[in-house]
């Protein structure tokens, strides 16, 4: 690839000579010769060029004779001549401001010009490079499916097992899933949860690694607020329903004039009106803290502020404290994520010089502990023998994703035990010759019969 500098020098040469006093004497003299109603020859003018621009102090050698366009004699030749000079300071002065916003004007489409011609070269060069990374992206998928084929699968069955509980407990209306508000909000909760681990299972499976965890953020979060509203009173998941409300007016005050928010509202001032009308409704009805982030669990908890972290750790899940500072890091433009990826190195383009199968594990490994928790949660204020058996199976899978990401992470590390058969077989070989070469060498002659 050329180096940046390479157009605009480009430029620069080709303004200098078109400003160089060769290209502009000659127009120059061309204007003032009009002004004065010469005629000259093209011949002419590049002669009287040439001469001023050959001039020795104040003397000029011009090589024509009468009779010529500057006169019939030497003397009205002269007086001719002494008066183009005279205008022709000025000329190349207003000339040279008319050059300036010529040039001004026609910047912008040669870089146009330029840019379409360096998109046509750099098209090509894209795709040659797309090409090669959709290769190593197949590879590196290939790679992850090859290792964590089975656990992905299992994750997929853990999340529609959980949503099939959900399903149940809604149905039959027992624990948490007897309060109707309560019902509806953990029902939808769950299900965001099924949509969203299936995210997490599909960039896994491709080895996006950090995609994956940056989705189990919004798993950890739904889950630590579902286990939140099941502990709660109904009212408590009614503010939580109702605070979308809060959320919605916040997305449209972004940016009202240009309908930043994508709104398909047909009157959208009047939307926001209502909504206004609806927030100032709520907030006398609960309480000032309603209209705050997480306002719904302020009010429940009898607090002015209330942040995610602390409903965290009243449901006793900080446990995953770190995993969520790590997923957040994926996330946001710290130093950490533009230097390094979970992947366990630095990374380079697309993490193509990475191993592709480190790190998709921790993502599945988070969401299935995510899911598993949750439900156990969910399960404790009920007694359904049905519940309790899919909660098991539930931990079950969980149990056994476990397992497979230690094997995973075994033989990544060569501790497999085919690896290690593979290992004490190279070391008795190595013992074995070693103590051969220990051995004193016995040598053993014997004298053949001398004849006499």
């Amino acid at each position: 690839m050329k180096k940046p500098t390479t157009i605009h020098d480009a430029i620069d040469r080709c303004l200098a000579e078109i400003t160089s006093p060769e290209e502009i004497l000659p127009i120059a003299l061309a204007r003032v010769a009009r002004l004065q109603n010469l005629s000259p020859s093209e011949f002419e003018l590049q002669c009287l060029a040439t001469a001023i621009l050959n001039a020795k102090g104040e003397s000029i050698d011009l090589d024509l004779d009468p009779p010529c366009a500057f006169g019939d004699t030497e003397e009205e030749m002269q007086s001719t001549l002494q008066g183009v000079i005279d205008k022709l300071s000025q000329t190349i002065s207003e000339l040279g401001d008319d050059v300036t916003d010529a040039i001004s004007e026609a910047i912008p489409d040669v870089l146009a010009d330029v840019a379409e011609r360096m998109g046509d070269s750099f098209s090509e060069g894209a795709i040659e490079h797309a090409l090669q990374l959709r290769k190593a992206h197949s590879n590196r998928a290939e790679a992850v499916r090859r290792l964590w084929g089975p656990v992905i699968a299992k994750l997929d069955f853990l999340r529609h097992i959980v949503l099939e509980w959900s399903f149940s407990a809604a149905e039959l209306r027992v624990g948490a899933y007897a309060k109707p508000n309560t019902a509806f909000a953990l029902s939808k909760l769950v299900e965001r949860a099924y949509g969203v681990v299936g995210e997490v299972a599909t960039l896994a499976e491709h080895g996006y690694a950090d995609g994956a965890l940056a989705r189990w953020r919004s798993v950890h979060e739904i889950c630590v607020i579902a286990m939140f509203l099941s502990t709660r009173s109904d009212r408590c998941a009614l503010m939580y329903l109702s605070h979308h409300r809060i959320e919605e007016l916040r997305l449209l005050d972004v940016d009202t004039l240009t309908d930043a928010t994508g709104s398909t509202n047909a009157n959208p001032d009047r939307h926001v009106r209502d909504l206004r009308m609806k927030k100032a409704a709520m907030v006398n009805e609960f309480g000032a803290a309603f209209a705050n982030d997480y306002g719904w669990a302020s009010i429940e908890l009898g607090r002015a502020r209330t942040t995610f972290r602390d409903l965290e750790a009243l449901v006793e899940l900080d446990v995953l404290r770190r995993g969520y500072q790590q997923a957040n890091s994926t996330i946001h433009g710290g130093a950490l994520a533009a230097l390094t990826r979970i992947s366990l190195g630095t990374s380079g383009i697309d993490s193509i010089n990475l191993p592709p199968a480190y790190g998709c594990e921790v993502a599945i490994k988070y969401a299935s502990a995510s899911l598993s928790v949750m439900v156990a949660e969910l399960c404790l204020e009920t007694e359904n023998a049905d519940l309790l058996a899919m909660n098991m199976v539930v931990r079950n899978c969980a149990a056994e994703i476990f397992d497979l990401i230690k094997q995973g992470q075994k033989e990544i590390a060569g501790d497999s035990p085919r690896a290690r058969m593979l290992a004490r077989k190279v070391a008795l070989r190595q013992s074995r010759t070693k103590a051969r070469r220990g051995y004193p060498r016995i040598v053993i002659r014997r004298e053949s019969p001398s004849i006499s």
